[in-house]
Formats: structure tokens, sequence, C-alpha cells
């Protein structure tokens, strides 16, 4: 039985997805800043991409269930 809600899952998402995304800029940002190599840019563009198809699958399965 899930005590929290759907409600709670559903933030905890979106905000777990946000968190990887952010994660992933300020990579991308502190590398670019300090004049790093690119290798180190494209590394942080990964996190980016994997917090970008997480929330699109959290926003799938919402659309998906008010349905």
């Amino acid at each position: 039985m899930n005590v929290v809600g759907p409600n709670m899952d559903t933030a905890l998402s979106y905000l777990i997805s946000a968190g990887i995304i952010a994660f992933g800029v300020w990579i991308v940002a502190g590398t670019v800043t300090a004049g790093s190599p690119m290798a180190w840019t494209l590394t942080g563009l990964l996190p980016m991409v994997v917090g970008s198809v997480s929330l699109y699958q959290v926003v799938r399965d919402v659309k998906t269930a008010e349905r």
C-alpha cells in the first residue's frame, strides 16, 4: 500500500529528472568556463540527455494515467 500517494510519487519523479538535468548543466557550465577539453563538455551532455529522457517518461506516464 502506497502511503504517500500518486501525486507525491509524480512530484518526486519530476524532481529527480530535474536534478539529473541540473547536474549535467553544472558539468557543462563548469567545463566551458574552465576551458576544459571538449570531451568533458560532451560527458556533461550525457546526464542532460538521460534526465530529459527520464522527464519525458514521467510526463508520458502522467498523461497516460489521466486517461
